[in-house]
């Protein structure tokens, strides 16, 4: 009997046991669950913070690239803030010469910054088939477009950049990590900002060609009186550079209302674009030539000579004289030349007034060539130099 009642008792106590055993099991089961859920939910919450703080600096630099107010200053800006607010260790455009902006030389950014492409050559590398790609460089795989410079570098990410049916450029962003911009990374904030540098550097183009025709004369290409207006009022110092001498030719061609009556408004209008090319073809690209309306152009320029704009006035009046029109007649044009003083820092419509008077001067004798204004022909007579 005691025998029996000892088996009994053992058969509590491994009950017991074994209970006891699957409620600690459980308990460290249940604690081990508790610690991966907090190492998760720890995660989670670090990378939505990470995600915050990148959505918050790509707000930042969209409200930045918003102000740019051309092509070139919008690239400027996107570089700069990529590498300094996403801590980039390489940050290049390539952008297809054949697109809309290639006709924009971007010649302030260096090939650092910058590398041309030719037409076609996105689709070649298979680039167009996605939005973005992300690519670890190692000795064995590396990226045809990149040089020798960027060989430190562990990985890049390439955003295809505009209309996958037409792309116009790549941009690339990199890092020294190899693991940064891995395959199996996520992709998202990189698609977001494909299609916002895309469409911002897409709309600056447009805002900068619509900017252009609103100033430019469609008909001799040269400015019109519109590209004038906000300088008019200006000092010259304003808009050329302290103590810059800024010499302005006023040129009007001679009996131009009867000629144009007498060989119809297509052949005037050859004409005035012929005429605009010659005043173009002995000045620098930068020195605006502006169409004042009818057969009046005003050409202005900085830091030239008293001397040089009198041989730039002169070869002027005797190219014009040159061309002959198809029933035999001739052209002439009469110029006045007038030159600021850097002592006396005028008015921008001020100097333009008194070249305009010593236009009408010329013409008053006789057209067919050039006049200086009052006040050069008293600088030349004082300094003994006349012109």
């Amino acid at each position: 009997m005691t025998i029996k009642g000892d088996n009994k008792n053992n058969k509590s106590n491994n009950k017991s046991s074994t209970v006891g055993d699957l409620s600690t099991r459980r308990f460290q089961q249940l604690a081990d669950e508790n610690r991966e859920l907090k190492s998760y939910v720890a995660e989670v919450m670090q990378r939505l913070r990470q995600n915050e703080r990148l959505f918050s600096r790509m707000f930042e630099l969209e409200s930045e690239v918003l102000k740019s107010t051309d092509p070139e200053d919008l690239c400027f800006t996107l570089l700069r803030g990529l590498r300094t607010g996403f801590d980039l260790d390489f940050v290049r455009f390539w952008f297809d010469r054949s697109s809309f902006i290639g006709g924009h030389q971007l010649d302030a950014l260096s090939e650092r910054d910058l590398v041309w492409i030719e037409e076609g050559e996105i689709k070649q590398m298979g680039l167009a088939r996605k939005r973005t790609w992300l690519v670890q460089l190692s000795n064995k795989h590396s990226f045809d477009w990149l040089t020798e410079k960027d060989s430190h570098l562990g990985s890049i990410a390439l955003l295809t950049l505009g209309d996958l049916d037409k792309p116009f450029g790549i941009l690339g962003v990199g890092a020294l990590d190899r693991d940064r911009f891995a395959p199996n990374q996520s992709s998202d904030f990189l698609q977001h900002l494909s299609q916002v540098v895309g469409l911002t550097l897409e709309h600056a183009v447009a805002r900068e060609h619509l900017a252009r025709l609103s100033i430019t004369d469609p008909l001799t290409g040269s400015h019109n009186r519109r590209f004038l207006q906000p300088h008019s009022h200006q000092p010259l110092s304003q808009w050329f550079g302290k103590d810059t001498q800024v010499i302005c030719l006023y040129a009007d061609i001679d009996q131009f209302k009867a000629l144009n009556d007498s060989i119809g408004q297509g052949n005037g209008d050859a004409v005035l674009h012929q005429v605009s090319d010659i005043m173009r073809q002995d000045v620098r690209a930068n020195d605006p030539l502006i169409r004042m309306g009818g057969d009046e152009f005003v050409l202005l320029m900085a830091g030239c000579s008293e001397r040089k704009a009198s041989m730039i006035a002169q070869s002027i009046v005797e190219n014009v004289a040159g061309l002959m029109l198809a029933d035999g007649q001739h052209i002439s044009i009469s110029i006045g030349v007038a030159c600021s003083s850097v002592h006396k820092d005028i008015a921008v419509k001020a100097l333009i007034s008194e070249a305009d008077q010593a236009m009408y001067v010329a013409k008053a004798l006789g057209g067919n060539r050039f006049e200086m204004a009052d006040s050069i022909k008293t600088v030349a007579n004082d300094d003994g130099d006349a012109s």
